[in-house]
C-alpha cells in the first residue's frame, strides 16, 4: 500500500499542474467555445469543401469529446484515414480522420459518376489519388477550424499527405489534454464522420468568432486544388458507346440461335451513345478506321451544357 500513495499523489499532482500551466482547462469552459468553435466550422466547411471539389457537402457539428491525445486519437472508428495539420500562428498538434467510404462517394463524383448508395460501397483502403482527395477535404476541415479562431491572428493552414492508419508515437512524444470535435459529412446519400483532436491549450488561449447564420465569404480557390482537378481529370475512366438495335419479340429472343444476324435500329448512318458511368454524353456516329471500329462525336446527348461543364470543372 505504501507503494500506491506517491503514484496517485503524483498523478493528481500532474493534472493539477496541468491546470495551473494551462493545458488544459475545466470541461465546461472547454465545451463551450469549442461548440461555438465548431459550428462555424461546420458551416464553413460545407461552402469550402463544395467550392473546392465541385461536390455539394453538408456539414453538420455532431459531438465534443475531452481526454488525452492517446484517448482520443484511438476512439477513432474503423475504416477511416488520418491526417496531422497545423495552423500558422496558433496550433502545430491538430490530428483529424475521416470516413474512406465518404472520400471515396466523394471521387466518384469527381469523375462524373453517381452517387452510390451507402451500402454499396465496401469499406477499404484509399487509392493514392483518393488519398490525395481525402488531403484535400482535411485541409479544407483544418482551415475551416481556422477561420472560428478570432484571435490570435492565424497564418497559413498546414497539412501532411493523408495517411491509412496513425503513425506510431516518438517515445518521448508528449501526450497532451485535447479535446475532439466530431463531424458528420453528407454527400448525397452517404453520411460519414470526420474528427479533429487539437490540444487544449490553444484552445484556451484562443478567442473564438462569434456564431452568425449568414454565410462567411468565400476564399480563392487554392493553386493545390486546381492541381488535384487537373490529377483528377487526367484519371482513366471506361467509356461506353451503345448502339441501339431493331426491336424484336421476347419470344423472338428465346428463339435466337448462334449465328442469328440483328440489324442496328439505324437506317443508313448508325448512332452510338457515348456514356461515362451512368453520365449520357454524346451522340456519336458508328464507323471504321483500319481494323478497328471506332465513333465520331457528333453532338450532346440531348444539349446538355451543365453535364459537361460538371464534367470539365472534376
Amino acid at each position: 500500500m505504501a507503494d500506491e500513495a506517491p503514484q496517485t499523489h503524483s498523478g493528481f499532482d500532474r493534472t493539477l499542474l496541468q491546470r495551473m500551466i494551462g493545458q488544459s482547462g475545466d470541461r465546461e469552459t472547454l465545451e463551450t467555445k469549442c461548440e461555438t468553435l465548431a459550428e462555424v466550422a461546420a458551416m464553413s466547411l460545407s461552402l469550402q469543401a463544395a467550392e473546392t471539389i465541385g461536390v455539394p457537402i453538408e456539414v453538420e457539428f455532431d459531438a465534443f469529446e475531452i481526454g488525452s491525445k492517446s484517448e482520443l486519437t484511438g476512439s477513432f472508428p474503423d475504416h477511416v484515414t488520418v491526417c496531422a495539420a497545423q495552423i500558422g500562428g496558433w496550433t502545430s498538434d491538430i490530428t483529424l480522420c475521416g470516413s474512406n467510404i465518404f472520400v471515396i462517394a466523394v471521387m466518384e463524383c469527381m469523375l462524373g459518376g453517381s452517387l452510390p448508395d451507402d451500402a454499396k460501397i465496401e469499406p477499404r483502403e484509399l487509392s493514392a489519388i483518393e488519398l490525395d482527395v481525402a488531403t484535400v477535404i482535411f485541409r479544407q476541415l483544418a482551415d475551416s477550424v481556422r477561420m472560428g479562431i478570432a484571435s490570435p491572428p492565424t497564418d497559413d493552414v498546414v497539412t501532411d499527405g493523408a495517411l491509412a492508419e496513425l503513425p506510431e508515437p516518438l517515445e518521448d512524444e508528449a501526450d497532451p489534454p485535447s479535446i475532439m470535435l466530431r463531424f458528420e459529412l453528407t454527400v448525397g446519400p452517404i453520411k460519414a464522420p470526420f474528427c479533429a483532436v487539437i490540444a487544449q491549450r490553444p484552445i484556451l488561449k484562443a478567442t473564438i468568432v462569434e456564431h452568425k447564420e449568414e454565410k462567411p465569404p468565400m476564399r480563392e480557390r487554392p493553386e493545390w486544388a486546381t492541381k488535384l482537378t487537373t490529377q483528377v481529370s487526367r484519371s482513366h475512366i471506361l467509356l461506353d458507346a451503345r448502339i441501339a438495335l431493331s426491336e424484336i419479340t421476347l419470344g423472338d429472343v428465346a428463339r435466337l440461335q448462334i449465328g442469328d444476324v440483328l440489324p442496328f435500329a439505324d437506317e443508313g448512318a448508325v448512332r452510338a451513345l457515348l456514356s461515362a458511368g451512368d453520365k449520357q454524353l454524346f451522340w456519336c456516329e458508328f464507323g471504321k478506321a483500319g481494323d478497328r471500329y471506332t465513333v465520331r462525336v457528333q453532338e450532346p446527348h440531348k444539349h446538355d451544357q451543365e453535364l459537361m461543364r460538371e464534367l470539365a470543372a472534376g
